[in-house]
C-alpha cells in the first residue's frame, strides 16, 4: 500500500513539474559571480529545486548522523551503569 502512494506521489509530481516547465517557457537572463546565461526559466527552477533538495538532504544526513552517534553514546553509557548497577 506505502509503495503504491509513494509511486501515485512521484507520478503527481512529475505532473505538476511538466505544468510549471510547459507554463514557463520564457528566457531569463542569470548573473552569476563571475558568468552569466541565459536560461528558460523552467530550467531555471529545476535546478533551483534540485540544489534545494540536495542542501537539504545533506543538511538532514548531517543532523541525522549527529544524533545516531549521541544515541550510541548514551546506550554505552547506560549499558555500562546498568552493569554496574546489577554489582
Amino acid at each position: 500500500m506505502v509503495a503504491v502512494l509513494k509511486k501515485g506521489l512521484a507520478v503527481v509530481a512529475i505532473l505538476i513539474a511538466f505544468l510549471v516547465g510547459t507554463q514557463n517557457p520564457q528566457v531569463v537572463n542569470v548573473n552569476f559571480v563571475i558568468a552569466s546565461a541565459e536560461l528558460p526559466l523552467a530550467t531555471l527552477m529545476s535546478i533551483c529545486l534540485v540544489l534545494g533538495i540536495i542542501i537539504g538532504l545533506l543538511v538532514t544526513a548531517s543532523v541525522l548522523s549527529k544524533l545516531k552517534w549521541q544515541n550510541h553514546r548514551l546506550k554505552k553509557s547506560n549499558s555500562k551503569l546498568s552493569q554496574a548497577a546489577e554489582r
